[in-house]
Parts: C-alpha cells; sequence; structure tokens
C-alpha cells in the first residue's frame, strides 16, 4: 500500500511526490518508469492490462516487474520494443521465460542477430510479432496509444539506428504521455509538427544525451513533468547537463530512475501523483 509519506510538494500546480512501496495502487491506472539501470523500459497499466514499452538491458527488468506487480500476475499483455538496441530489448529474454505474453510490437527494423532469435523464441512460444509504424493505433477499452514515429517510407534510412525509434503517444486514465524511444533532433522537428494534445509527461529520449531534447521539441511538447530513465554513476556521463538546463529553463521538472528507483505516475482527483518505489 502508498505508504502516505509526502517527500514534497513541487512549486508546480496539482503535482504530488510520494515515497511509496510496491502494492494495491499500482493495481489502478498508472505508469510506471522501471529502475533497470542504463537502460529503458516502461510499464503502462490500463483497465488490468499490462504493456511494457522496452525491457532494459538485462534481468533488472524482472525486479521492476516483480516489485510493481502482483505475484499472481504472470501475463504481459503487449511488449513494445522501441528499437533493436540492448539496452532497450535485453530483457527481453528474461520475461519470455516467466511471463505469458500476448503479443509483441517493434519497429521492423533489419535487428541484431540476438534480437532476431528471441523474436522467433516468441514465435515459437506463439507469440505474434508485429511490425507497426506511424499511423498505427493500440486500442482496447480505456486506452488508446498512437505511434506518431516513423513512417513506413522510412525505413531504409532510420529504422537501423536511434532516429527509427518508435515514438508512442498513450493516452489513459487521465494520463497523456509520449514515448520517444531514442531518438534525436531531426525526427524531433519531424514530431514537433504533430498537433497534440496536452501532454501530462514525456520520456525523455537517449537517457538525457545531448543529442535529443531540443528547445523547440520541448516547447512544443510542453509536458507537465518528464522522466529519465538512466544509470547510476554510467560511463556516457549521461544526462547531459545541457538538456537539464533546457528543461529547467522551461519549467519541466525532470524525474530520474537514479535517483528515485522505479517511478510511478497516477492521478488523483486531477492531481498528477508521482510515487517513488525503490
Amino acid at each position: 500500500m502508498q505508504s502516505g509519506l509526502l517527500i514534497f510538494l513541487l512549486a508546480v500546480s496539482n503535482i504530488t511526490v510520494f515515497s511509496a512501496v510496491a502494492g494495491s495502487f499500482f493495481q489502478q491506472n498508472s505508469v510506471a518508469f522501471l529502475d533497470v539501470g542504463q537502460g529503458d523500459s516502461s510499464l503502462v497499466r490500463a483497465y488490468g492490462a499490462d504493456i511494457l514499452i522496452d525491457v532494459g538491458p538485462d534481468k533488472s527488468v524482472m525486479r521492476g516487474l516483480e516489485r510493481l506487480l502482483p505475484r499472481t500476475d504472470k501475463y504481459i499483455d503487449l511488449i513494445i520494443i522501441s528499437h533493436p538496441h540492448l539496452d532497450h530489448y535485453g530483457g527481453l529474454e528474461h520475461i519470455l521465460s516467466a511471463y505469458d505474453v500476448g503479443a509483441i510490437v517493434w519497429n521492423g527494423a533489419d535487428s541484431v542477430e540476438r534480437l532476431n532469435a528471441l523474436l522467433d523464441k516468441a514465435k515459437t512460444l506463439d507469440i505474434p510479432v508485429i511490425r507497426l509504424f506511424a499511423g498505427s493505433t493500440i486500442r482496447s477499452s480505456g486506452f488508446d496509444m498512437q505511434v506518431v514515429y516513423p513512417a513506413r517510407q522510412a525505413e531504409e534510412k532510420l529504422l537501423t539506428e536511434n532516429d527509427g525509434s518508435l515514438v508512442i503517444l498513450t493516452e489513459t486514465s487521465g494520463l497523456t504521455g509520449l514515448f520517444t524511444g531514442d531518438i534525436g533532433t531531426k525526427p524531433e522537428a519531424l514530431i514537433s509538427a504533430i498537433p497534440f494534445p496536452e501532454i501530462d509527461f514525456l520520456k525523455i529520449s537517449h537517457h538525457g544525451s545531448n543529442t535529443s531534447s531540443s528547445y523547440e521539441f520541448l516547447t512544443t511538447t510542453n509536458p507537465r513533468i518528464a522522466t529519465l530513465s538512466v544509470g547510476r554513476r554510467n560511463r556516457y556521463g549521461l544526462p547531459n547537463k545541457e538538456v537539464l538546463n533546457r528543461f529547467s529553463a522551461l519549467g519541466i521538472p525532470v524525474f530520474r530512475t537514479d535517483e528515485m528507483g522505479n517511478i510511478v505516475l497516477t492521478v488523483a482527483n486531477n492531481k498528477l501523483r508521482v510515487h517513488s518505489i525503490e
């Protein structure tokens, strides 16, 4: 259960930050950013459906799932792999061994042998593997996910690089967010032309690298808060200080997995709540 221990109230309207322990509050409709070290993994829980967007570099994703999901919940409805880099797909091997999975979607890029092997394993388990691109929609009762980038025709130029990452707009349970994979400033410029609804949260691209999070993109998306998946004392020196300064200058609070552990977002009475779960 939620501990009820208030850490601090941000100087931003209707955003409250809590320290919490894993438990029943995550059985509600929530979005979590898992502490997987230097990698990416997010868990969307909407009306009983569990959706993973990226699965981290290794078995560290299992700790987050075990921390947040009930022990009896061994079914992941959908896994989305934004692009074929190990820090986004490496945990898939461990998930396939421990959970039943409804389907896997990805950007269809030419991928490395290890990911191909994992996708082949999924197929032997009768798990559908589906390619998505801009215009694709994942919809169920209570949630809507729209792929806004990349376009299908961009595959040969982009889909083998960070810039080919699936970018997904999610709308569920009063929470609207943008998941950006590892895209850089060129895709950000293309995406900035899209008319977005009000965005509650932005998953910062590429772990806070200075190849992403341009000022123009941040002013266009204008999120209430941003989340950052990054490893403690990582060898890349991320997040980049200039990137953090951009968010600060725009008054966008940044919540980091290297500082907070697992981060869970919920909404209650139109108030955005940020829960820190070690």
